[in-house]
């Protein structure tokens, strides 16, 4: 028997050295520091998307109340104060960070920066669009004037 093997069955153990458990954490934290942003960046693009939503689905909700309750009725959007809401929409405010601007109708503006998009019980409305940005990504709602359709896209 070779010594080397010897001492390992008089109890010398197999092991990893101080040096290569080192090598492992510093790898490891290269591999965690590049993924925090990867990770940060893709929450904002879900709250991005998420409020697009919320707002989407409150100009769907005011348009179909508009339509079965046979009267005009508008989805209120105020840029400052970053929240939007309708008779039949609570008022909401955007998610943190989102910064809003608002392209609508003359006849919908209540203030310097609240206007909104009145729906007709036709299901018309007076058109508009609402860029949302968060973190520099962009996304955009448009809803046509002659059917009152919202659409998320990139240009309106």
């Amino acid at each position: 028997m070779s010594r080397s093997a010897t001492q390992r069955q008089a109890g010398g153990s197999d092991g990893f050295t101080l040096v290569e458990m080192l090598a492992v954490l510093v790898i490891l934290a290269l591999t965690a520091s590049a993924a925090v942003p990867l990770l940060s960046r893709g929450a904002g693009s879900v709250s991005l998307d998420a409020a697009a939503s919320e707002i989407a689905s409150a100009l769907r909700a005011t348009r179909e109340a508009a339509i079965l309750q046979n009267r005009a009725m508008t989805l209120r959007i105020d840029v400052d104060r970053r929240s939007f809401g309708s008779e039949v929409v609570p008022p909401r405010a955007f998610a943190t960070g989102l910064q809003a601007k608002l392209t609508y109708a003359a006849a919908t503006r209540t203030g310097a920066a609240e206007g909104g998009v009145r729906f007709f019980p036709d299901g018309s409305s007076t058109g508009g669009d609402l860029s949302l940005e968060l973190n520099g990504r962009r996304q955009r709602l448009c809803v046509e004037w002659l059917t009152g359709t919202v659409r998320m896209a990139g240009t309106c």
